[in-house]
């Protein structure tokens, strides 16, 4: 039986996943993130963890066709107290990033070390400072094209750092590594950052066409 399809949002966020006997997936949604890594052997044990009793359910079915529930502990609940037992690696995805923030904070007794793996649809700067303040450094950050838009992909380890207000709004391994569809991913941001009117929306625009501008001429190199 053929493994369920990961779309390049999730697959990034699957090949950010050290291989580790527990991880966590909070939100999980449908679960296909939680299949890959069980079916991979990239993680021995899930939790599977989601608000809403719809997705669950939909987890739960999809564990189950595949002979892996065995393997999982699906849960219905909010952020990490959820955790049954320490996770090596956690994974919270497809959420706004203060509330990904927040559900960070609030749950930061259950971290105990664990690699972070985030996307947020919304406030990836804020996420990254919030980062900064638990005493977790960006490792790894990567960028996914994914239904017309683009997600940004953190991961983050136990480790001081102290990151630039533009380090804070690009990304420090972005810049460093600039990789695939980071110019694409400017453009889109520019193109969005142009339509605030605030001093720090323009704030904002004038950054990232500064870092544009350097990464078309790296190009041209």
């Amino acid at each position: 039986m053929r493994a369920p399809g990961l779309d390049d949002r999730l697959a990034r966020a699957a090949a950010l996943f050290p291989a580790c006997a527990y991880g966590a997936d909070i939100g999980a949604d449908h679960g296909r993130l939680s299949c890959y890594l069980l079916e991979n052997e990239i993680c021995q044990r899930m939790c599977v963890a989601d608000i809403s009793a719809q997705s669950l359910k939909k987890a739960r079915a999809l564990l189950a066709q595949r002979g892996l529930s065995d393997r999982a502990d699906i849960i219905a609940g909010d952020g990490l107290t959820v955790l049954p037992r320490p996770a090596q690696a956690i994974a919270i995805l497809g959420m706004g990033g203060r509330t990904l923030s927040g559900i960070l904070v609030q749950g930061k007794n259950a971290l105990n070390g664990a690699t972070l793996i985030l996307s947020a649809h919304t406030d990836v700067p804020f996420v990254r400072g919030t980062l900064m303040e638990l005493g977790y450094r960006i490792d790894k950050e990567e960028i996914a094209h994914s239904g017309g838009r683009y997600y940004v992909l953190l991961r983050a380890v136990p480790g001081e750092e102290t990151l630039t207000e533009r380090q804070l709004l690009l990304g420090p391994r972005l810049m460093e590594n600039m990789p695939e569809h980071y110019r694409a991913y400017l453009s889109w941001r520019i193109a969005l950052a142009s339509k605030k009117r605030s001093e720090e929306g323009r704030k904002e625009l004038s950054l990232l066409e500064e870092e544009y501008e350097y990464v078309c001429n790296r190009a041209n190199d």
